[in-house]
């Protein structure tokens, strides 16, 4: 080439003319790369045989996600008909017995001669006086209701299939002793809580599915604690935590060491029976307080 040619006006002019087409170029030749590299993507996918889909879809269908439906097939009740909502009424409910409490608890309602609901613990039911507990409970006409076999929120709440199980054995319980198949139930920390609440909803779901009824309260007088709490306290508790709907399902406890909640009884019954309220028990076709679902 002639010396002549590099760096003349000749030169530049193709050397910008080069560097044009190449610039021009670019864009097609990533367009086709791309093309290329989506062509090659599709025709993999087409080669995934027909067969292995579907396959796999009835693979997926036939996993049994739910298998503890299948748990306790007998463990089944007859669902709630028409349910009853009762306006200006009191739903007074022990949670934890049965304990030597709960017999002055029955003393006290007999005395007003109103009913209440007792939900009560399969550990708890290991003696004789505990037993016959049960069923004066249902003898003067309460109701009676399950709340677990251990009360050990970690165990029952491990696992759907945990809870049927806890559940199955208190229900045995109960049915043993008294001749009656209970179909009340509460859980334990009520249907929502920090310890169920990655199944809350597939328990409340196969617990409905099976026909049970559980329920939550509006109102409680705060006696969970281990620490006594004064009757004063109490009865304050109920009275400032009054529904205004004037249905009130008040959450006590009758386990042992509840004496706080014996002495702040009469009081409470006697404050509900002042503003004209009337006493009741839950039933299987009550229409249930229950919490909401939280999203």
């Amino acid at each position: 080439m002639n010396k002549a040619y590099w760096g003349s006006v000749r030169f530049f002019r193709h050397l910008y003319t080069a560097g044009f087409i190449v610039l021009l170029s670019l864009p097609v030749c990533a367009a086709f790369y791309f093309w290329q590299v989506g062509f090659a993507a599709t025709r993999d996918m087409n080669r995934i045989p027909t067969e292995s889909l579907a396959r796999d879809s009835l693979e997926f269908m036939g996993r049994d996600v739910f298998s503890y439906q299948k748990k306790y097939p007998d463990m089944m009740v007859a669902p709630a008909g028409n349910r009853i909502v009762s306006a200006n009424t009191v739903y007074l409910t022990f949670d934890d017995g049965p304990s030597p409490v709960t017999e002055k608890v029955l003393d006290v309602l007999k005395h007003y001669r109103i009913q209440g609901t007792f939900f009560v613990i399969g550990e708890h039911l290991d003696s004789p006086a505990a037993r016959e507990t049960v069923r004066r409970i249902l003898r003067e006409g309460h109701s009676l209701g399950i709340h677990s076999e251990t009360h050990r929120y970690r165990k029952i709440y491990a696992s759907v299939e945990a809870w049927l199980d806890d559940f199955a054995a208190v229900e045995k319980r109960l049915t043993d002793i008294t001749g009656v198949r209970p179909t009340l139930f509460r859980f334990p920390g009520g249907s929502i809580n920090v310890y169920n609440s990655a199944i809350y909803q597939e328990l409340i779901a196969e617990m409905t599915r099976r026909g049970y009824v559980y329920f939550d309260w509006n109102v409680s007088a705060g006696d969970i604690s281990n620490v006594p709490v004064r009757p004063e306290t109490l009865f304050a508790n109920v009275v400032s935590r009054t529904p205004v709907e004037k249905c009130a399902v008040v959450l006590m406890h009758d386990s042992a060491g509840k004496t706080g909640t014996l002495k702040a009884l009469p009081k409470i019954i006697e404050h509900y029976r002042a503003k004209g309220l009337r006493f009741d028990r839950l039933q299987h076709d009550t229409w249930p307080v229950a919490f909401g679902y939280r999203n």
